[in-house]
């Protein structure tokens, strides 16, 4: 079977599980036994489902083709494309319910801390990248603790997360550029009167996206 089309096989059920996590874990329940494509429903059946499930569901191949385009298929690009489907997935729930799931985020770092001493590609090694994952977390959880409701504790995870997957110093550049782009989208909100110093919003798609261009850099 040619390689790009195993690759469709599996990505597209990967966006369609991200969209039924997505809605399972606010709700608390399980996984339906059998999940639906956004995409057939709307175009076969005339259901119009929402923006999310059909940019979620088209968006995950789209992440794992330029993972394994810019990686190829080897250890590397299918480690960096279920890096970003964990981070797509993320990036939802803290979007549409200000949380990040221990469900989710905690095997996640299991499986990184896991991965680190078979992936020789990350900056420092493994205990560089185990070392940065410490020290994101530790200093997240402190500013989790010092904003009091600005930054969460599923931020400090995120973060601990970003620092396993990118090492040092790459991942000081990943939590950098997050912290970065969410001061930009701050100070955007105060220049258009939109917010003040005290407006809160989702801190973790800002670590994503610095966490995924990290991974593209190193």
């Amino acid at each position: 079977m040619p390689f790009w089309t195993l690759f469709w096989i599996l990505a597209w059920p990967l966006g369609m599980l991200a969209n039924g996590l997505a809605d399972a874990l606010p709700a608390r329940r399980v996984l339906p036994h059998r999940l639906q494509s956004a995409w057939i429903a709307w175009i076969r059946f005339g259901r119009r489902p929402r923006a999310r499930e059909l940019a979620l569901e088209a968006g995950v191949p789209l992440l794992w083709a330029l993972a394994l385009g810019r990686f190829g298929p080897s250890p590397r690009g299918i480690l960096c494309a279920l890096y970003l489907w964990i981070l797509a997935l993320v990036v939802v729930t803290d979007l549409e319910h200000r949380r990040i799931y221990d469900a989710v985020i905690l095997p996640a770092i299991a499986l990184a801390a896991l991965a680190a001493p078979v992936s020789p590609w990350l900056e420092g090694g493994a205990i560089g990248a185990w070392g940065m994952g410490v020290g994101a977390f530790i200093f997240f959880f402190g500013l989790a603790v010092l904003s009091r409701g600005g930054i969460g504790g599923g931020d400090a995870t995120l973060a601990a997360f970003i620092g396993l997957i990118t090492g040092f110093p790459q991942g000081l550049r990943a939590l950098s550029w997050g912290v970065l782009l969410a001061g930009a989208f701050s100070l955007g909100l105060l220049l258009s009167r939109r917010g003040t110093l005290k407006t809160a919003f989702p801190y973790g798609p800002f670590l994503a996206l610095g966490g995924a261009l990290a991974l593209f850099g190193s």
